[in-house]
């Protein structure tokens, strides 16, 4: 089973529920932890900033200490790619966030040449270089200390073998989107082939979603990827680290050492 869902959106960006009721859905299913993570500030649309951004933290903040004898309760930030190498995770974000995820996106301003190029993609105008949008979002994992890569190939194709090469060299993982599986069989295979770790995250935009991952365990299951996931356990508690934290997070019913 997947003991942590650390893709959840909510009314602060473009979902449905409020912090508090994403964090008691995942209480009600069971897992061990649960991250908000909104969209990044350069998001026209759905972007958190400033003070928003801080008010969140504040809320997150509360709603761990409130509900820590349930269950682990995180910061995220789904950041945008805004450039080759570049993306709109704040300078403190790996002092402020406990996850950090980065995708291309639509609604992000199209600054560059190589932007634009992608957002003519997007919208089915043009055709770039996969290998090229890989590299690009590579660069910005490991400049900006990325946890995983939500959605890989949704909106602008990535070439999926040079992003799990490169994400297993920085040691980012590789996310199976619950709410749209975006990787192939054979993608999820040859990924794993080439030393890429998974997680399974909801990408919930309301609380009835929070937890729900059907559609990427039957996708992992049917790679034979399973395995490489690193939020799932098959059946007896054990302790998973997640990279680039320090704590080691208990298997469902096993129980926190606050």
């Amino acid at each position: 089973m997947i003991f942590s869902d650390y893709h959840t959106h909510t009314v602060y960006s473009h979902g449905a529920g409020t912090c508090e009721q994403n964090v008691l859905a995942a209480i009600e299913r069971g897992l061990s932890r649960v991250a908000i993570s909104e969209h990044g500030p350069a998001h026209l649309f759905y972007g958190v900033r400033n003070e928003r951004l801080r008010k969140l933290r504040r809320e997150v903040d509360e709603l761990a200490c409130r509900y820590a004898n349930d269950i682990e309760v995180l910061f995220g930030l789904e950041c945008n790619l805004t450039d080759y190498g570049a993306c709109d995770a704040p300078g403190d974000a790996p002092a402020i966030c406990d996850v950090l995820l980065l995708a291309f996106h639509r609604g992000v301003r199209l600054k560059s040449p190589f932007m634009r190029r992608l957002g003519a993609e997007a919208l089915g105008l043009h055709k770039n270089d996969p290998v090229e949008t890989a590299n690009a979002l590579l660069e910005a994992a490991g400049k900006y200390r990325i946890t995983a890569l939500s959605h890989p190939g949704l909106y602008v194709k990535s070439d999926i073998p040079t992003l799990a090469k490169g994400a297993a060299e920085l040691g980012v993982l590789l996310e199976i989107n619950a709410s749209r599986v975006t990787m192939s069989k054979e993608e999820l295979k040859k990924a794993d082939e080439l030393g890429a770790s998974f997680l399974i995250n909801s990408d919930a935009h309301r609380p009835n979603d929070v937890g729900e991952f059907a559609s990427a365990l039957n996708a992992a299951r049917e790679a034979g990827v399973i395995d490489s996931v690193l939020n799932y356990v098959p059946d007896m508690p054990e302790l998973i680290f997640l990279p680039g934290t320090a704590a080691a997070v208990p298997a469902p019913g096993a129980g926190f050492d606050m």
